[in-house]
């Protein structure tokens, strides 16, 4: 697991570093003060989780909140020590926020609250948005432009295409067709050319993704 910390006052950020190395010692942390940098070299960098000022430098974060969530895809805690008044912290979606200065106490919980949420599956139905635990996902398939979320006790369909989620072969997911992604766990069997799910299901595999499959089980 990695965390990049972004905070452009330098004390702040080693502070930052050796409390979460301390909360969390697996952890690896990736840190920057400077802004500038951090964009010249953020599609190098491997992340999976982000604590960010809301101010970095002369640049506001949630202004480029979709740049360094990679379009919400990665989890982000917001701090700040500045006046709320001066920012609307919810006009960028995030996990948490921590006001400055940050007691031990609350980091724990917002990095507890991230790391949790990775495991979650945001989606919207009818407006709404719903988080979806990964482990309780079988499959997703798509129909057209909308993609079904089957459970294990319920079906969300929402309103996407299943490139959109082509992210979930990192969790623990393959993809076994141009329409429908599977969720490795529910995989019980394997015939020449369909998986089988634990509820009994059969999904076809298409030619293009044999390998893929044949990799991954």
């Amino acid at each position: 697991m990695r965390l990049l910390i972004i905070d452009d006052d330098e004390s702040i950020l080693q502070n930052l570093v050796s409390d979460v190395k301390a909360l969390y010692p697996d952890l690896h942390v990736i840190a920057y003060s400077d802004y500038d940098k951090l964009m010249e070299n953020l599609e190098h960098i491997d992340y999976q989780y982000v604590l960010s000022d809301i101010f970095i430098g002369n640049t506001n974060g949630l202004e480029v909140h979709n740049t360094i969530s990679k379009d919400g895809k990665i989890p982000v805690v917001y701090m700040s020590g500045a006046d709320p008044s001066t920012y609307d912290v919810y006009d960028a979606p995030h996990v948490y926020f921590l006001s400055k200065p940050i007691e031990i106490e609350k980091l724990q919980k917002a990095l507890d609250k991230m790391i949790n949420y990775d495991q979650m599956l945001k989606i919207k139905t009818a407006g709404k948005e719903s988080f979806v635990n990964l482990n309780t996902i079988m499959y997703l398939e798509s129909d057209k432009r909308i993609v079904h979320i089957v459970t294990t006790t319920k079906i969300y369909n929402t309103y996407a295409k299943l490139d959109e989620y082509d992210y979930l072969k990192l969790k623990g997911f393959v993809r076994i067709g141009k329409s429908t992604i599977v969720n490795k766990s529910y995989i019980q069997g394997k015939k020449r050319d369909s998986v089988i799910l634990t509820n009994g299901e059969e999904k076809t595999i298409t030619r293009r993704y044999q390998k893929d499959i044949d990799d991954s089980i």
